[in-house]
């Protein structure tokens, strides 16, 4: 018993330490570095495969600038020209016929819209275009109908701005 009561007062200390809170020393760290500002670099979000006859233009995830008349539009999938000055969106999935295909299109402010287009693989008329009248800010919606399926190449203007694009329409069976 003597012998267990000398070693008592270690005893207490283990038990005591154990059940203190653990200290920990903080170590001083550098201050966090600013980060660059990134811009973020377009996102493919298709690309033709290589079996494919139709070279189609890809579409990118992005997002245009705003327009004080109109919703925000979101990103993509956008078709964007190389100086980023025009922008088309299709509302759904590219069909032929009589329905048409609601193209949402971001153009300088004030420039008349034309659209044009012709199938690449084979003879059919040109894409019809309808484009509403008085459309003032960059924001302009149309209606594209293709009179058949297959591969459409699409022009649209305005002003000194073009967009050109390469689009697969499915052939309805």
């Amino acid at each position: 018993m003597k012998r267990l009561l000398s070693r008592f007062p270690l005893i207490l200390a283990l038990v005591l330490s154990a059940c203190a809170p653990a200290v920990t020393i903080a170590q001083e760290l550098p201050p966090a570095l600013p980060q660059p500002e990134v811009t973020p670099q377009p996102t493919p979000i298709s690309q033709p495969t290589a079996g494919d006859q139709c070279p189609t233009t890809l579409a990118i995830e992005d997002q245009p600038p705003d327009d004080p008349h109109a919703d925000p539009f979101g990103f993509g999938p956008w078709f964007i020209n190389a100086d980023r000055t025009m922008w088309a969106y299709l509302d759904g999935g590219w069909t032929a016929g009589k329905n048409g295909n609601k193209v949402i299109w971001i153009r300088p402010a004030g420039t008349q819209l034309l659209v044009s287009g012709r199938r690449l693989d084979s003879e059919a008329p040109p894409l019809r275009a309808d484009i509403p009248c008085c459309y003032t800010t960059g924001f302009q919606v149309t209606g594209l109908y293709f009179p058949t399926g297959g591969c459409w190449e699409v022009t649209a203007e305005a002003g000194e701005s073009h967009l050109q694009l390469v689009v697969e329409i499915p052939i309805s069976e």
